[in-house]
């Protein structure tokens, strides 16, 4: 028998899963919104416009993807509309879906919705922090002139190259 406590625990950590993606996510529009179209060639005049619209208005985990989806060379756009329409189904529908009845069987696929998209957020998590690893570099002659908290996001580099090579999220 499924304990009840062990669902909301595990929406729990789904909902901060989903924070930690947006908090790194909106870290990365920063980071592109300081660029001026030359270096790494990342960045559009329409991605410029559109962010800075943006800022004038609430970023919405939806807007910054689509934002995001202006640069396709650096994002995996299947895996991040997965990961979206996913994260929508927490936000909007996971108690309709999951836990209207209670049921045994509704608190298993609760637990195994919720152990899947733990697993898709700390991949896209990774993947956006291996992105912002990558243009952080241009501000920088060394890799040690990074923050120490952006050092420690070299593995997920090597991670961010990796899945871009492989074209999916690992």
């Amino acid at each position: 028998m499924i304990n009840r406590a062990d669902v909301y625990s595990k929406i729990g950590m789904a909902l901060i899963s989903a924070q930690r993606v947006e908090f790194v996510s909106g870290e990365l529009l920063k980071v592109l919104e300081n660029f001026d179209g030359g270096g790494y060639r990342v960045t559009t005049i329409e991605f410029l416009e559109k962010s800075a619209k943006s800022q004038k208005t609430f970023k919405t985990l939806g807007a910054i993807f689509s934002l995001h989806k202006l640069n396709p060379k650096l994002i995996i756009e299947d895996e991040l509309d997965s990961y979206l329409i996913k994260r929508n189904i927490l936000a909007h529908e996971f108690w309709r879906r999951y836990l209207y009845s209670l049921s045994e069987q509704q608190k298993k696929e609760a637990l195994d919705f919720c152990d899947d998209f733990g697993r898709h957020s700390q991949r896209v998590e990774s993947f956006f922090k291996g992105l912002v690893y990558f243009l952080s570099l241009r501000y920088v002659t060394d890799r040690s002139q990074l923050s120490e908290e952006m050092q420690t996001w070299s593995v997920d580099f090597k991670y961010f190259t990796q899945s871009l090579n492989d074209k999916e999220l690992h």
